[in-house]
Order: C-alpha cells, then sequence, then structure tokens
C-alpha cells in the first residue's frame, strides 16, 4: 500500500494525474475489503455537538454490505452499482476530508477507534463520488456519513455465506441497546437474525389468535426473556474480557436460536368456525438451573372445544408442571453442579378438520445424565363423537397383521433405497408389531401414518421412519363408522 498524501478535496485532480501517491483504481477490492461486512456501530462525529442518536440519525445502523468486483452491494448513500476501489494509508491531516487536521491532542482520533495517526484506509470511487473506509484498532472499518461515524465489522455468528447485502439487525432500535444482551444481540449477526425471525413469529401469533391464547404466548415469552437475561449474564454492561464475550455469545445463540424455532414451527389452524390454536407456559427453577417450556394445542370457537380441551388438559396432564417431576429431574442440586437443565414440549398438527384432530407431541429435555431425552407421542381426536380416537375403536380383527404387514414391506423399501440405515436384514417382524401394537399412529386425510421413532427399528444412526398407508388399503379392516372414512 502506499501513502495518501492528499485530500478528499484533491482526490480528483489526482486521479487525473500521476498515480504515484497511492495504488491505481481498479475494479476489485483488496483481500481486506474484499466480502460482507455489517454496520455494528454508530456515533456522533467528534467534530459535531454531543448528541445522543436515535434510529433516525443513524440509518445505515445493524445493514450489511458487500464489497465485490465493481461494486458495492447495500444501502444509499454506501451502495455502488459501478466502483472502483484503491487502498493506502491516509495521515492525519487527510482523516475524514482534513477534519482531524488540528487534533494535536489525539482525542478526536482516540473518539472513533483510531490509535495511529495514518490509519489503512480503503478508498471506494464511485463516479463522482469518494469514499474511505478506515481501519480502527480492532481491525474493524469506520466511515463517516454527515456527522456520524459508522463501524463496520465483518459478520460474526453465522456463515458469512448466509448473509446478504441489506438489513441484518435484531427486531428493535440498537441506538437504545444497553445491556450486554441488546449489544451483543447487535453486534452478532447470527443472535440478530434468530431475534429477528422469533419476533415476526411472535407477531405472527398476535395477530392470528385469541386473546386468550396470546395472553399465555405473552406471559411466556416475558418469562422466558427474563430467564434468558438471568442465566446468560446478560442485564449488566458488556464484559471486559474476550471469554465471557464469548460464553455470552454463546448463551444467547443457544437460547435464542431454540426459542426461534419452537414459535416459528407453531401456528393457528382452523376448520370452519374452530380455532386450534397454541398456548403456553413458563416455569423456571434456580437450583438447580432450570427451564420448563411447553407448549400445547387449545380450541376455541365452537362447544365442541369444552370436551377436547378437558382432553388435552388431562393427557398432558396442565395440572402439573414438567420441572416438578422426580421422576424426570431425578438428580440433586449436588449433582447437577452448574448445568442447565431443560423440560420442552412443543407439537405439530397433522390433521384437523370436523372430523378428527391429529397432532405429534415433540419432547426435549436435559435431566442431567449423558444426553438429551428426546420422545414424540401421538394424539388422535374423534370430533364427531367428541372422544379419543383408539385403534380398537376404528379397526375390526386382523387389522394388526395387515398394518405390520404392509409397514415391513414399505420399510424394506426405504431401507433398501437408503441403504447404510439397518439393512433388511436388521428389520424384525416383532419391533414393527410393537410399534402398530402402540398406536403411534397420525390419522391424515387420505392415509394413516405410522411413526417408527429412533431406536424402534434400528439404531441411533438409522434416524426415524414413517409409513404411510392409504385409506383404501385399510377400508377392509374398518369399521363403518371410522371417523377416515
Amino acid at each position: 500500500m502506499q501513502r495518501f498524501l492528499v485530500s478528499l478535496a484533491a482526490v480528483g485532480a489526482l486521479l487525473l494525474v500521476s498515480g504515484a501517491a497511492m495504488m491505481p483504481a481498479g475494479p476489485s477490492p483488496e483481500s481486506g475489503l474484499a466480502g460482507m461486512w455489517r454496520v455494528i456501530g454508530a456515533k456522533p462525529a467528534p467534530w459535531s455537538k454531543p448528541r445522543k442518536l436515535t434510529g433516525a440519525d443513524a440509518p445505515l445502523l445493524e445493514f450489511a454490505l458487500g464489497f465485490e468486483d465493481g461494486a458495492v452491494k447495500g444501502p444509499a448513500p454506501l451502495g455502488c452499482d459501478h466502483a472502483t476501489y484503491s487502498s493506502g494509508v491516509s495521515y492525519q491531516d487527510d482523516l475524514f476530508g482534513g477534519r482531524f487536521a488540528k487534533d494535536a491532542s489525539g482525542a478526536m482520533a482516540k473518539a472513533v477507534d483510531l490509535d495511529t495517526s495514518s490509519p489503512t484506509t480503503f478508498r471506494v470511487i464511485c463516479g463522482a463520488s469518494v469514499r474511505d473506509f478506515y481501519v480502527d484498532k480492532d481491525s474493524n472499518l469506520i466511515v463517516a456519513e454527515g456527522d456520524v461515524i459508522y463501524t463496520l465489522a465483518r459478520p460474526s455468528g453465522m456463515d458469512v455465506a448466509q448473509m446478504a447485502p441489506g438489513f441484518s439487525g435484531p427486531s428493535f432500535d440498537c441506538t437504545k441497546a444497553k445491556t450486554a444482551a441488546d449489544q451483543m444481540l447487535c453486534s452478532d449477526a447470527g443472535v440478530a437474525r434468530n431475534d429477528r425471525e422469533m419476533a415476526q413469529a411472535y407477531a405472527r401469533l398476535k395477530r392470528t389468535e385469541t386473546p386468550q391464547s396470546f395472553a399465555s404466548v405473552q406471559a411466556a415469552q416475558r418469562a422466558w426473556l427474563a430467564y434468558v437475561l438471568k442465566s446468560c449474564h446478560g442485564s449488566g454492561p458488556m464484559p471486559e474480557d474476550q471469554g465471557a464475550k464469548n460464553d455470552l455469545q454463546g448463551c444467547l445463540g443457544d437460547a435464542y436460536g431454540d426459542r426461534a424455532d419452537r414459535l416459528k414451527n407453531i401456528a393457528v389452524a382452523t376448520s370452519g368456525a374452530l380455532i386450534l390454536e397454541p398456548r403456553m407456559r413458563y416455569f423456571t427453577r434456580a437450583k438447580p438451573d432450570t427451564e420448563d417450556s411447553d407448549i400445547y394445542p387449545w380450541m376455541s370457537g365452537g362447544p365442541q372445544a369444552q370436551a377436547f380441551n378437558a382432553w388435552i388438559a388431562k393427557s398432558l396432564a396442565l395440572s402439573k408442571r414438567r420441572i416438578d417431576d422426580k421422576d424426570l429431574f431425578a438428580f440433586t442440586p449436588d449433582q447437577i453442579g452448574d448445568l442447565k437443565l431443560s423440560a420442552r414440549r412443543t407439537y405439530t398438527v397433522y390433521r384437523f378438520d370436523d372430523r378428527i384432530v391429529s397432532f405429534e407431541t415433540y419432547v426435549d429435555d436435559y435431566t442431567g445424565g449423558a444426553h438429551e431425552v428426546l420422545s414424540e407421542k401421538q394424539f388422535n381426536w374423534d370430533m364427531r363423537k367428541a372422544a379419543p380416537i383408539a385403534p380398537g375403536d376404528v379397526f375390526v380383527k386382523d387389522w394388526k397383521a395387515a398394518v405390520t404387514d404392509y409397514c415391513l414391506a414399505d420399510l424394506r423399501k426405504q431401507f433398501g433405497e437408503a441403504r447404510g440405515a439397518a439393512g433388511e436384514e436388521g428389520l424384525k417382524r416383532a419391533d414393527v408389531a410393537a410399534v402398530v401394537d402402540s398406536g403411534a399412529f397420525l390419522f391424515g386425510t387420505k392415509s394413516l401414518r405410522v411413526h417408527f421413532t429412533v431406536y424402534t427399528i434400528t439404531s441411533f444412526a438409522g434416524g426415524e421412519y414413517d409409513v404411510d398407508i392409504p385409506y383404501k388399503v385399510l377400508k377392509p379392516y374398518a369399521r363403518v363408522d371410522a371417523p377416515f372414512l
């Protein structure tokens, strides 16, 4: 790199004469500049009147930019469709168009995190416009737009290949970020994305749920946020120690990622005037550090709802907290130490209409021990009879053998296509029959799904399998009043 010996005001003239004072401008950015950057900070320029910035004062905050061959992808005025690049070292007299020329004490440079009087500089030329990006003491970029100094950093917390130019911040105004948690949400691209997706899912639930059900979502979300701030130590100032910062990033990343997934994967379902919507409960315990997140279906909109909800409350034991289950949480606080425990349950609707409600709950618990506890359970409800559906209620004799035979043939085909799961020779009729006998069914609109969870017919590496049996195959074994016919 060569030194910039001229001010911004003179750069146009310099470009017309000898380029000896700096590297010649070209269409490709240097490796130190090329690629994605995020605007993670904004502050009043040291030559301006001190003030507290707002989102309106710093409109570029939390946007991502891509410095590419011939273009800068990103928001105006930083974006440029026809860019050329140069680089060098700027002297103090040239910084920010000469505004630091009289900064003899170095106070202005310190205010913008420049610890040298001649910082490495990347220059972007866009037609008649010239903009300098200076490398600060943390190897970030700083650039001025009006009387605001923006800080750009390489994206952290997510694969750069997943990033695109444009807004990349969380759901709130980062000029108001005060706590360590908020500051991390603003500076880390991965956590910011999780927060943004979670906020979108939360807003969707607010729009689509009844006020009674959304009240449970709101209460659970507030309790969740309070727990995360406490358990991640995010309510105070940002720690100075890098290890503590990494711990905060990891804790928030795990918590926000899990919560975003849970909220994104639930939705309101309707059938005529009836509504099947998610309700939530959230509990915590201090010793040992434990959270209990419960998301379950609830019906409203008609007289059919009362019987269904009573069945849900009994089947899912809503009068109790899973966090208090001594069989589930058998380890003592002394045995657990500083580990964080969790009991998490959610659900997915497979069918909801005037005949059948069919859904599956998913449990993801960590209760001590060496591994998480993952399990699934299927629930089926006959809307016309206002009663749960048991296999014996809808099938006549010999149905088990027929269903087992169909599953065996289908699984052998799936194993042959997958190759390497368990192999056809590892499939045992007794294992398949046991799953069929357990009633691990989901009633769809056109077929019955038999669900084989991990370990039931294969090793853990074999994973899960579903077999869908068309109702036309099952019709000879079904009662005439079966709700799926």
